[in-house]
């Protein structure tokens, strides 16, 4: 009731002196204006100024960013060699298992591929045999040692291009015990190499696809992670190991993580990448999902006023610092950065290099001078 009262005889008092100078400020432009109070209305209104104060409080950091998912954990699946989309065995969203068949496809360059082998591998059999005599032969100084030499080459060939063949076959998902029993195959699998999600789907069945096509990816929710943007201003106060809380937008749920990795590439926007590890694994949080987070920097030495000594003005927020004209004093707003809240003490920054810790502010009475502003403001 008392603050109340005090504002009430203030803008009354104000109103008055506004009204015989003509004083008129743009709203736009209001937290760039000051307002001069003499010492009456300065005692009145219950003003009164002090210096910032050096206290130990919880720093808390607040920023923004998104889930994502390790490079080593997510995989974009492509024909190797080409070829057309016989089959498609899953869906968008659809959670697979390492080893089972994502889609077939089928193309006339896979079986000539797989002749080949058959058949450098069953001329592998005679080739070998006929080293194996031209080898005895030279021991016993019954053959040439050129015949030798050409045996020996030709099978080292027909090897090289059989292990060549093989390391194909392997890319392109093929069974290498069937083509060794003889069985060619027509409908190639291509598998997941882990298990993971389905996403980005992008293939059908009968089109054709080139080796360069991105058909699908695969990621492991599992192993998703907390890419957080913080500002370069608030790099001093990080360390590796502190407390993260993270905010989802699409929901209430709050996840708990620990700063793993701060960045050292400042970009354009003077913001760094800090990565999280998550306390447990979730995987029903979706990768690009957008957060708030907060990250607990421990208890360090800030300077500090009481809460109440800040308000905002204009959408900004502002303390008001106080400077002597003759029998007046003027309340210039100076716009800070709040740094955390505690126990109705706030650490705080000036916007503006030109303010520092040393100038005396208002500590109370701060509201008393922001009403003024606003009714000031409305003339």
């Amino acid at each position: 009731m008392k603050k109340i009262i005090s504002i009430s005889i203030l803008l009354v008092m104000l109103s008055a002196c506004s009204s015989n100078e003509g004083v008129q400020i743009d709203k736009k432009q209001v937290v760039d204006s000051t307002i001069s109070l003499n010492d009456e209305q300065i005692k009145n209104a219950g003003i009164e100024e002090g210096k910032p104060t050096l206290k130990s409080i919880g720093l808390l950091i607040q920023a923004n960013g998104k889930i994502e998912i390790p490079p080593q954990n997510k995989t974009i699946i492509a024909a190797q060699f080409g070829g057309f989309i016989k089959s498609v065995k899953v869906l968008d969203g659809m959670l697979v298992q390492k080893g089972q068949t994502l889609f077939t496809l089928e193309d006339p360059v896979l079986i000539e591929l797989q002749q080949d082998y058959i058949e450098v591998n069953g001329n592998l059999e005679f080739l070998n045999a006929e080293l194996d005599r031209q080898t005895s032969l030279v021991r016993q100084e019954a053959g040439s040692l050129k015949s030798y030499q050409y045996a020996k080459s030709t099978y080292n060939a027909a090897l090289a291009k059989k292990n060549g063949l093989k390391a194909k076959l392997a890319m392109a998902g093929l069974s290498l015990v069937k083509l060794n029993a003889g069985t060619i195959q027509s409908e190639i699998p291509v598998i997941a190499p882990f298990s993971g999600v389905v996403t980005k789907l992008a293939l059908s069945v009968g089109s054709y696809a080139e080796p360069k096509d991105h058909l699908m990816e695969i990621i492991d929710l599992k192993h998703a992670h907390a890419e957080v943007i913080v500002f370069e201003k608030d790099l001093k106060y990080l360390k590796i190991g502190q407390k993260v809380n993270l905010a989802l937008t699409d929901n209430n749920e709050i996840i708990t993580a620990k700063v793993f990795l701060i960045g050292k590439e400042i970009a354009q926007d003077r913001t760094v990448l800090v990565h999280c590890h998550l306390d447990k694994e979730n995987s029903t949080i979706a990768p690009g999902s957008y957060f708030k987070a907060t990250i607990h920097t421990g208890t360090t030495s800030q300077y500090c006023v009481p809460s109440e000594a800040i308000v905002e003005l204009n959408s900004r927020n502002v303390v008001f610092i106080p400077v002597k004209k003759g029998a007046k004093t003027s309340f210039i707003p100076a716009e800070v950065s709040i740094l955390t809240t505690e126990n109705e003490w706030t650490a705080f920054e000036f916007k503006a290099k030109k303010y520092n810790y040393s100038q005396q502010l208002v500590i109370n009475g701060a509201y008393d001078i922001l009403s003024t502003f606003l009714l000031k403001a409305e003339e």
